[in-house]
């Protein structure tokens, strides 16, 4: 009632993440570790390249524990800065270069970053002419912090996460979320900044498998996407549920040659999940996996195999306790309730983090002593999401008691905008809601200005410097006061109830018949009256999903092959004209 556990199973609980690395190399040298593009790195000259930047950090200062942010994009380079980080004793901190300077010089000073890795740094050390003088000496155990990851925070800023080695080694090998061996070869797709990456990398380099790096316009576009896991013979495959979804959609053979691909990071949709499994055994992964886990649980916490989609279910399990994690539902008064009856999640078990660096408030508000725990001294998570038990044991997500939500896989809170926005100087009050009419879920933001008048111009512009494209609203709404609750609190069901503005679009209108049929194809995908021809998609709420499925609906249309990563560049109608013309 209420208490889960997973099995039992053995890892390498008293590694270290380089120690663990360091037995794959011995293993298996001239094993490519790493394909990215043009190159292939073994596992030796990964292990030499490391050894090579972690004495350069060394001589700069790092020891067990220091805080080392890492401002490079996924690739091999990225992945040498980490390993190097964590043989010189520190933890590395991964920051989106494309992030907007301001963001990424918060994060850095939350975390406690006293160094910072660059592409630069990394090309100048593997560069040099002669090895060091051999490995570094332990300068860890596990119980050190490995890395301090970030997520959204209510306050306006975002929450590091700190995890330790013992957490990452539980993942990779010792949680059974896919079957993984040294013979995988694993996609990495996810951004180094979201969780996802944790096991794409580790779960590769140690258990002596193969990383296979795949470049974001590949990943967006599901044709190259099919072309790219084939070509590289991938066997395990990561995916958001947003773009799985969008993926099944356009081109549901992709994943036919998979062992291993596991969904994550939202509800699951039924219609896609079932789409899947009554396909061809050609068309079939050989393991459908439903995972689901916070950044402060080490990724995964709960998974379930998908292996049948009843006809009437309207909702897919997400599960039960992964290896080694227990799994509690807890009513307010945290005493486990009955199966059937919803619960808040409590997470325990080795992937539990430390906390939040620099929040000691919150750390003790989600992190609490576990009194469930055969051991002492452990601690369990607060998720903040409400679940049932069925009647086999499996999970139920049923939502969230607080007011975070999931925009394309990455979790937002909307007091983290609103915070923001209230700092622009016309802006006096703000509220942030979600708006799921057009059948995509996104963030509106409802204003109250500071004069008269309507929202003020250059908000978005405003909140694009400070913010993540994903936490970007897609709609503006201006108001003289924002709706109160009988408690006097701001009345969010009231604001979600209320029409939703479409952006303004340019006057520019579409001149020829093939630019009036994209314009109109555009609209359609955004969910607007019309749009200018040269209208920056994104400004009009776009994203980068609509946007593959925008391409894809206009290539089935015009019989074209348009490059995904043409119309990120230069996204407006006139760019998909001009793609179009040239195709034909």
């Amino acid at each position: 009632m209420g208490l889960l556990r997973g099995a039992t199973t053995p890892y390498p609980a008293e590694s270290t993440i380089p120690e663990r690395f360091a037995e794959q190399t011995r293993a298996r040298p001239d094993k490519v570790a790493i394909v990215d593009g043009a190159h292939s790195i073994t596992y030796r000259e990964l292990d030499r390249r490391s050894d090579r930047l972690a004495h350069v950090l060394r001589e700069r200062g790092v020891r067990e524990e220091t805080r080392v942010g890492v401002l490079l994009d996924s690739g091999h380079e990225m992945i040498t800065a980490l390993l190097a980080v964590l043989k010189a004793g520190g933890a590395y901190v991964p920051v989106n270069p494309g992030y907007p300077h301001i963001r990424q010089e918060g994060m850095l000073a939350d975390a406690g970053a006293s160094v910072v890795v660059r592409a630069q740094d990394v090309q100048a050390a593997v560069a040099t002419d002669t090895d060091t003088a051999g490995s570094i000496e332990r300068a860890s155990d596990p119980h050190s912090l490995a890395y301090v990851m970030f997520t959204s925070g209510s306050t306006g800023r975002p929450k590091g996460v700190m995890i330790e080695h013992r957490s990452v080694l539980w993942l990779a090998c010792g949680s059974g979320v896919a079957t993984l061996s040294s013979d995988e070869r694993i996609a990495q797709v996810a951004d180094p900044s979201f969780d996802a990456f944790t096991y794409e990398v580790w779960g590769a380099l140690l258990n002596g498998a193969t990383l296979v790096v795949l470049p974001r316009e590949v990943v967006l576009a599901p044709g190259e996407l099919k072309r790219a896991l084939g070509t590289h013979r991938v066997t395990t495959l990561i995916l958001t549920s947003a773009l799985f979804s969008e993926v099944m959609a356009d081109q549901p053979d992709t994943f036919g040659g998979l062992r291993n691909l596991v969904v994550g990071g939202d509800v699951l949709n039924v219609a896609r999940a079932r789409q899947l499994i009554s396909g061809t055994q050609a068309d079939r992964p050989r393991r459908f996996v439903n995972g689901y886990g916070p950044t402060e649980a080490t990724v995964f916490a709960v998974c379930g195999p998908i292996d049948t989609v009843p006809a009437d279910a309207t909702a897919v399990p997400i599960g039960g306790p992964v290896a080694n994690t227990s799994c509690y539902v807890l009513d307010k008064d945290l005493e486990p309730v009955a199966n059937g009856a919803t619960g808040e999640l409590f997470i325990g078990g080795p992937g539990v983090g430390r906390g939040y660096a620099g929040r000691p408030d919150e750390t003790l508000e989600r992190f609490l002593p576990d009194p469930f725990a055969d051991e002492g001294r452990s601690l369990m998570y607060r998720t903040g999401d409400l679940v049932s038990i069925r009647a086999d044991g499996t999970l139920d997500f049923v939502g969230r008691a607080d007011n975070q939500v999931k925009i394309r896989g990455y979790r937002v809170e909307p007091g983290e905008v609103e915070a923001v926005l209230t700092t622009h100087h016309s802006i006096r009050q703000a509220a942030v809601t979600v708006d799921e009419s057009t059948g995509d879920r996104r963030l509106v933001a409802h204003v109250v200005p500071t004069g008269a008048g309507g929202v003020p111009g250059g908000l978005r512009e405003f909140l694009a410097g400070v913010l993540p494209e994903w936490m970007l609203p897609a709609a503006f709404l201006a108001s003289s006061q924002l709706p109160l609750t009988a408690a006097g609190k701001i009345d969010r069901l009231a604001l979600q109830g209320l029409p939703v503005p479409a952006p303004d679009a340019a006057a520019e209108a579409p001149l020829t018949d093939r630019e009036r049929r994209l314009a109109a194809i555009t609209a359609d995908i955004l969910g607007l009256a019309s749009v200018g021809l040269r209208d920056d998609f994104f400004a009009l709420g776009g994203h980068s999903l609509l946007a593959m499925r925008l391409v894809s609906r206009v290539n089935d249309t015009f019989d074209a092959d348009v490059d995904l990563g043409a119309f990120l560049y230069d996204p407006t109608v006139l760019r998909l004209a001009a793609e179009v013309s040239h195709e034909r």
